[in-house]
C-alpha cells in the first residue's frame, strides 16, 4: 500500500513568511526583556526538516551568555516576587492574548523550525501554548498557605507558598512551544523568574513566542538562550543562582541533569521517555480502538513524542480486522511539505533522528517473519526526495525482545503484538523500565479497573488517547520521570517553596 504524498506548494507571500522571522531572529537570544546579540561569536545553522535549507543561525552559547541571563533573572525576580499573585496572573493572560494575535505567524515558524504539519499540528500546538499559559495565569490566586491547627495553646501555626527564584527550563524540539510554556507558566504565576535553553532544532519558534510574552512581562522575567547541552544546558543547570530546573527530553540526557544539580540540591523536575503500550481487549469497540491506535501513537507528528504508544497489543480474536483497519487509515495519512495546508504528516526532525528510524527499520527488515503491514520503505515522489520524510509504519512479527520493541524509537514506528491472556499482556506491557502513559480498548469495566490498578504509568487512559493538555496532571513513572506538569498540581508542588510558622501569643504587653 502506498502513503499519499502532497507536492511543494508555491512561495507564499512575505506578510506572514516564517521564513522572513527566523532570518529576522539569527543570532538573537533574549536577556532581560529585548533581544540581543549573544556573548558567544559563535552560531550553528538551524535547517528546515522538510526540504534541508538553512533558515537561520542561532547562537552557541557559553558560561558567559549563560552568567547574563541568570544575573537579568535575578534582578527581576526580586521584584516579581513582590507582586501580587493575581497581578502576576494577569499580565500571563494578557501576555496569551498577545500571542494569540500573532498567532497566524508562531505557529508557521514553529512548522518550519519542527518540521511538523501546520495544520495537524503545529496550529493545534500553538492553540494549546496559548491556552496553558491562560489557564495558569488564572490559577495564580490559589497559590495559599494553609492554617493549621496548633498542638499547644495561644499558638498560631501557618504555612505560607512562596517563589523559589530563578528556575532553568531545558526543552525538546518535539513540541517545542507547549513544552515551553509547561516549563515557564507555572513558573512566572508563582513568582519565579525563568531562563529557558531552547532546543537546537528548533529555537526559533521559541524566541519568538518569548518576544511576543516579553511585550506583557517586565524585563528580566523570562530570559531565552541557545546552544547545545554540554556548553550551555550543563552551565545553566550547574549555576548557583538556579534554584530550579524543568526539564523534557531524553533518559540519558535527564539523568546527566539530575547529576549536574544534585550537588547544591536543587529541585528537579524531569519528563522523559517512554516504550508505550496501547492495548486492544477482544470486546473492544474497533471504530474507537483503530482510530484510536494511530492517534495514540502520534504518526502526525512523526511519532516523535513521549507518549506515542509504539508497542499495540491486540488481542488474537480482533487481530486480523485491527491490523487491517489500521492499515486502511493510515494509506489515507497525507505525507508532504509541513506549510502545506493539505499535509497531515511532515518530516522527521533532524538529520540524526532520521537516521535512527532507519537503523531500527534495519532491525526490524533482518528479522525472519516480520511482515510490513504499512509503510516501511522511503517515499519516492522527488517533491519528498530533500527532506526527512518517512511515511507511518506498522509491522508485525517481532518479539517483544526485539530492540524495535523495547527501545525508544522517536520516529513513525509501532509494532503489532499479538495475545491471548490478559495477565500475560499485562506483563509484557509493563516490560519495560519506562512508565509514561498507557491505552486501553475494551467495554468491560471490571477489566478496565484492573488494567488501571496493574499498569505501571503515570498517564492512563481507556478507550481514548488524548494528548496531555492543560489542567491535565501528567507525568511518568519508574524512568519516565520525576514529577508532574500542565496543572495545578506542578505549580503548587514544584515550582513553589514552603515555610513552616509557629507564633506563640505570649502575653498582652502591659498597659495594652
Amino acid at each position: 500500500m502506498r502513503v499519499k504524498e502532497v507536492p511543494t506548494p508555491d512561495a507564499r507571500s512575505g506578510e506572514n513568511d516564517p521564513r522572513a522571522e527566523t532570518r529576522r531572529l539569527s543570532g538573537l537570544i533574549l536577556v532581560d526583556g529585548a533581544l540581543r546579540k549573544a556573548e558567544t561569536e559563535a552560531q550553528f545553522d538551524v535547517i528546515h526538516p522538510g526540504d534541508l535549507s538553512v533558515i537561520g543561525t542561532t547562537p552557541r552559547c557559553g558560561q558567559a551568555d549563560v552568567d547574563a541571563a541568570v544575573e537579568a533573572a535575578r534582578r527581576a525576580q526580586i521584584l516579581w516576587r513582590k507582586v501580587p499573585a493575581r497581578d502576576r496572573g494577569r499580565m500571563l493572560q494578557k501576555a496569551a492574548d498577545a500571542v494569540e494575535a500573532r498567532r497566524d505567524i508562531v505557529e508557521r515558524v514553529l512548522s518550519l523550525d519542527t518540521g511538523n504539519a501546520l495544520r495537524t499540528q503545529a496550529r493545534p500546538e500553538t492553540g494549546s501554548a496559548v491556552d496553558l499559559t491562560r489557564m495558569f495565569g488564572g490559577l495564580a490566586g490559589e497559590l495559599k498557605g494553609e492554617t493549621v491547627p496548633a498542638a499547644s495553646p495561644n499558638v498560631l501555626h501557618y504555612t505560607t507558598r512562596d517563589p523559589i527564584g530563578v528556575v532553568a527550563g531545558i526543552i525538546p524540539w518535539n513540541a517545542p512551544l507547549f513544552l515551553f510554556v509547561a516549563k515557564i507558566a507555572p513558573a512566572i504565576a508563582a513568582g519565579n523568574s525563568v531562563v529557558v535553553k531552547t532546543a537546537e532544532q528548533a529555537p526559533f519558534c521559541v524566541l519568538l513566542m518569548a518576544e511576543i510574552l516579553n511585550t506583557e512581562l517586565p524585563p528580566g522575567v523570562l530570559n531565552v538562550i541557545s546552544g547545545f547541552g554540554e556548553e550551555c544546558g550543563r552551565p545553566l543547570v550547574e549555576h548557583p543562582v538556579v534554584r530550579k530546573v524543568t526539564f523534557t527530553g531524553s533518559l540519558a540526557v535527564g539523568q546527566a541533569i539530575a547529576a549536574y544539580a544534585a550537588p547544591k540540591l536543587c529541585q528537579v523536575t524531569l519528563e522523559l521517555g517512554g516504550k508505550n503500550p496501547s492495548i486492544v481487549l477482544a470486546d473492544a469497540d474497533l471504530d474507537l480502538a483503530i482510530p484510536g491506535i494511530i492517534d495514540g501513537m502520534r504518526y502526525t507528528r512523526q511519532g516523535q513524542a513521549c507518549t506515542a504508544a509504539s508497542r499495540v497489543f491486540i488481542h488474537e480474536k480482533v487481530y486480523d480486522r485491527v491490523v487491517e483497519g489500521v492499515a486502511k487509515k493510515l494509506s489515507e495519512i497525507r505525507l508532504g511539505d509541513p506549510l502545506h495546508e493539505a499535509t497531515d504528516m511532515g518530516a522527521i526532525i533532524s538529520a540524526e533522528q532520521f537516521e535512527r528510524t532507519l537503523r531500527y527499520m534495519e532491525i526490524a527488515k533482518s528479522t525472519p517473519g516480520v511482515r510490513m503491514i504499512f509503510g516501511g520503505e522511503q517515499p519516492t515522489d522527488p517533491a519528498l526526495s530533500k527532506g526527512y520524510y518517512y511515511p507511518p509504519t506498522f509491522l508485525d512479527g517481532l518479539g517483544l525482545e526485539s530492540k524495535v520493541c523495547q527501545d525508544e524509537i522517536f520516529g513513525p514506528v509501532a509494532t503489532a503484538l499479538p495475545f491471548r491472556e490478559f495477565d500475560d499482556m499485562i506483563a509484557q506491557a509493563n516490560d519495560t523500565p519506562y512508565g509514561l502513559s498507557a491505552n486501553l480498548w475494551t467495554r468491560d469495566l471490571s477489566r478496565a479497573l484492573e488494567y488501571i490498578e496493574r499498569i505501571e504509568a503515570g498517564f492512563v487512559q481507556v478507550n481514548q488517547c488524548a494528548a496531555p493538555r492543560s489542567n491535565v496532571s501528567y507525568g511518568g513513572l519508574k524512568m519516565s520521570g520525576l514529577g508532574k506538569e500542565y496543572a495545578l498540581d506542578s505549580m503548587l508542588n514544584h515550582f513553589c517553596s514552603s515555610k513552616t510558622v509557629l507564633i506563640n501569643r505570649g502575653t498582652p504587653a502591659v498597659g495594652v
